[in-house]
């Protein structure tokens, strides 16, 4: 297939017509006509139902419009890719954890950005372990994670080396609508919760550290379960249960009050955010963790003054 006909195709949908489109990408109407007559040959699907005017699209072209689209612009964003690449040093690749991406990686990257100008980062969001396994793997060079008191992070030391960035904690909140609910907060009634999975990082950090005390209070009846603390977030602000969150996600919740915290129900789970970087990455990446070792040090020794 010609990448051209593709295009042509996607004029004719924006623009209606074949003159239309056919201006648009600059050549005659009849030549135009061809070349989407090229593409359904190629698909073996008719798209264009030539009989009627102004144009109609068969209806599996309308019912593929979408994934026309996509395809299009997943195309020229490879070739995007592909051309970036060849021209540019690839990078280092910073695995981290879906709710750090959102809520601690655009600071850690301009950090690092302060560090090393030069320097260009991939972001990949995974869960914990399969973050642990491409640093293991050396598909990646950073891993940016959480870690408590009692769950291990599944890292040899002879492989990385570690770096804090900070502390946060999962704490059980739930919506105000819900907290202003008498039959939520009594504790003859079952708390519905919303849950991570028991083998996921979060869920064996609350099984370990939080949940038996409350569930020898309290019974509990299990509401949705995610290994995504955005999609528990979610379920939280439409009043669907309580669930254990990273503070530093909810924060901006937690300050408009969508959610409330609810230490007399549930403890929090204290963590630790913490980079590792692979200790087979070459001078430039160890020295790049020795510069923000030395930046968080300085950070430590002189905080900021709030007035």
């Amino acid at each position: 297939m010609n990448l051209k006909w593709l295009d042509d195709y996607l004029a004719l949908i924006e623009t209606g017509t074949f003159s239309a489109a056919a201006e648009k990408r600059h050549v005659s109407q009849p030549a135009f006509s061809r070349r989407i007559q090229l593409l359904e040959e190629w698909l073996s699907v008719k798209l264009v139902d030539r009989e009627h005017k102004p144009v109609r699209f068969t209806p599996i072209a309308t019912e593929y419009e979408a994934a026309f689209r996509s395809l299009g612009a997943r195309i020229y964003e490879f070739r995007a890719t592909l051309k970036a690449d060849s021209t540019q040093s690839p990078g280092l690749v910073i695995a981290t954890l879906h709710s750090l991406a959102t809520a601690h990686i655009p600071a850690f990257l301009a950090q690092m950005r302060e560090l090393d100008s030069d320097q260009r980062f991939r972001i990949r969001s995974e869960n914990h372990e399969e973050g642990v396994a491409l640093l293991v793997s050396g598909r990646a060079d950073i891993l940016i994670t959480y870690e408590d008191p009692q769950t291990s992070n599944g890292l040899p030391p002879q492989l990385a080396s570690s770096c804090p960035l900070g502390d946060d904690a999962l704490v059980l909140v739930a919506s105000s609508k819900l907290c202003a609910s008498e039959d939520f907060l009594n504790p003859d009634k079952p708390l519905p919760l919303l849950c991570f999975p028991p083998d996921s990082f979060f869920g064996k950090s609350v099984r370990s550290y939080a949940l038996p005390e409350l569930m020898r209070d309290r019974l509990v009846s299990v509401q949705y379960v995610s290994e995504f603390s955005l999609g528990l977030r979610e379920m939280a602000l439409i009043d669907q249960g309580a669930a254990w969150l990273p503070r530093a996600l909810i924060a901006q919740d937690l300050k408009q009050g969508a959610l409330c915290e609810l230490p007399s129900v549930g403890r929090s789970v204290p963590l630790r955010i913490v980079a590792y970087f692979a200790n087979n990455g070459g001078k430039s990446l160890q020295d790049l963790m020795a510069r923000l070792v030395l930046a968080q040090d300085t950070a430590c020794a002189n905080p900021a003054v709030t007035p």
